[in-house]
């Protein structure tokens, strides 16, 4: 196996993508992760040529285009896509050949065994990469971070996954998802402000709901004075209104989702979550998962959450906790993949394109469980 030059790390977000060079202390390229082809086609993709825009491009033409998240609650879904995506990264982002950089790959921690082999099979047979390894982006977290050993609190786009890690080992069987991440949230802000009388703000609306989520921020014992409450926003349009009480009460649904939502509703309070994935694991590992809970994900830089998590989790545990939170969440599981990819001890978790030809399968399950 060669790793005679740095290798390309990806971290796979159903919102964000990101990669750069294990050498490096920052992904060199984050974008949407979006594929946008001409409306006009109406699906009719093949029998004309038309130009295909990735990223934050795409975006940018959304009057003009049909966008395809091929990431969706953490999974992949559009193959096609993905693979235009990978492509785009080596060629026009990272600008390197891809048969010429070994490759480490974040998935999501619900990333099934046939998703790790269809992205082998591209990866080595479409890309032409010498050699792969796939881990979880939870596990990798922890990795960023510093730690070997705790639990990963994962708030990203369209799923908050919490994911305990034991010695660079992801404990599947006590994951929790909370169903309560950045697209809820947005839904949120969308059926508040439909209340308010403001229906629809056209074909920007995903662009402008991700822009007030900007503006979520957490208190610590959701007591304030009004004045701190206000919260304005400006509309494409110039127009003002106060998005105070969605700014607030969206953000404090992840505490208190069945006093504000109703009893009956299917989101878990992340402070429950963690304590009852910690709870699935074996009682002498707890006070360890404890000492390092990482926050991850664009979602886990809303002001004020660690604070009010380390509360919450120490008022049902009545045990000591560490979050870890970072200005920079968004990137902890790439920046634990660079770090991965330069640990010798690693080399042995790889597979070359080699082995994938000789063994197939049985090498890829065998390494990437």
């Amino acid at each position: 196996m060669s790793f005679e030059k740095p290798v390309v790390v990806i971290d796979n977000g159903s919102y964000n993508i990101k990669a750069g060079f294990s050498c490096d202390n920052h992904p060199v390229a984050m974008f949407r992760t979006v594929v946008g082809r001409p409306s006009y086609l109406n699906g009719g993709y093949g029998r004309e040529y038309y130009d295909v825009h990735i990223g934050d491009e795409a975006v940018a033409k959304i009057d003009e285009l049909d966008l395809n998240q091929p990431i969706v609650n953490g999974r992949i879904v559009h193959w096609d896509n993905m693979e235009r995506i990978w492509h785009y990264l080596f060629y026009k982002e990272l600008k390197v050949a891809p048969e010429d950089r070994s490759m480490m790959l974040a998935c999501s921690a619900v990333s099934s065994m046939d998703e790790k082999l269809k992205c082998c099979e591209i990866i080595f047979e479409t890309l032409n990469i010498p050699a792969l390894c796939i881990q979880s982006q939870a596990v990798l977290s922890l990795y960023g971070s510093g730690y070997s050993t705790g639990i990963s609190v994962d708030l990203g786009y369209d799923t908050a996954d919490v994911c305990p890690v034991y010695e660079g080992g992801l404990i599947r069987y006590a994951h929790m998802q909370t169903n309560y991440a950045g697209a809820q949230f947005a839904n949120f802000f969308k059926e508040s402000l439909a209340e308010k009388n403001y229906h629809d703000f056209g074909i920007r609306t995903p662009e402008i709901l991700e822009g007030m989520k900007r503006y979520l921020y957490i208190t610590q014992d959701i007591s304030m004075s009004r004045k701190d409450y206000k919260r304005i926003y400006t509309l494409p349009s110039g127009e003002k209104i106060d998005i105070g009480y969605e700014a607030f009460m969206g953000a404090e649904m992840i505490f208190q989702p069945r006093v504000i939502m109703g009893p009956n509703v299917n989101v878990i309070a992340l402070q429950e979550a963690i304590v009852t994935a910690a709870m699935k694991c074996d009682a002498d590992l707890r006070s360890e998962l404890y000492e390092a809970v990482v926050l991850c994900g664009g979602m886990s830089m809303i002001p004020g959450l660690s604070t009010r998590l380390a509360t919450e989790v120490e008022e049902i545990t009545h045990k000591p906790v560490n979050i870890l939170m970072t200005s920079e969440a968004y990137a902890v599981a790439w920046l634990g993949g660079a770090t991965f990819a330069g640990m010798p001890a690693s080399k042995q978790m790889w597979v070359t394109k080699k082995q994938y030809k000789d063994y197939g399968a049985k090498i890829v399950k065998n390494k990437f469980m």
